[in-house]
């Protein structure tokens, strides 16, 4: 049985973090959590954009609180969130260490037309989480990209390859 770890995904809207977080789910294996599949559940795929603050929110505790049980009992878990902030990422950080457990930070990087290409397409899917063309602008002012001294993982672009086998094996 993998160690209780953390596989946590820095990335921007479109960059690849959902398909990369179910590639890891498959070979951790660990329990994927995936901010936008509950925002569609519990609210819809366009929650009303003066809610949506106060709908992530109650998405990200209740998330988290699943995340910190399931590392209490000893499994992995793979946070496809995207930790746009520094903030964030230190909060991670803290998290992980107070708990006891490793983290993984993986970044996902895309060129910004093939993500705006990508989320436009994903818009036409059912039961995907809707982000108009205002709000990936909205959206990518507020992402701040890794520090230098941040550690990360890179990982290659899906687009190179469709299968993702090209990005390496996670560490374990």
């Amino acid at each position: 049985m993998p160690e209780a770890r953390i596989h946590a995904l820095h990335g921007f809207i479109g960059s690849g973090k959902t398909t990369f977080a179910r590639r890891l789910e498959r070979e951790v294996p660990g329990l994927r959590l995936t901010s936008d599949e509950w925002m569609v559940a519990l609210y819809g795929q366009d929650p009303p954009a003066e809610l949506f603050p106060v709908y992530h929110a109650r998405v990200m505790a209740v998330m988290e609180a699943q995340w910190t049980r399931a590392l209490e009992l000893g499994v992995p878990v793979i946070l496809d969130h995207g930790f746009w902030t520094r903030e964030s990422r230190d909060a991670l950080r803290a998290k992980a260490a107070a708990l006891g457990v490793p983290l993984t930070l993986y970044a996902l990087t895309l060129p910004e037309e093939e993500a705006r290409r990508r989320v436009r397409e994903r818009n036409e899917q059912v039961g995907t989480l809707y982000i108009a063309d205002a709000t990936f602008e909205l959206f990518r002012a507020r992402f701040e990209p890794l520090g230098a001294e941040e550690e990360a993982v890179p990982i290659p672009s899906p687009r190179f390859s469709l299968e993702m086998g090209d990005a390496g094996s996670p560490p374990m």
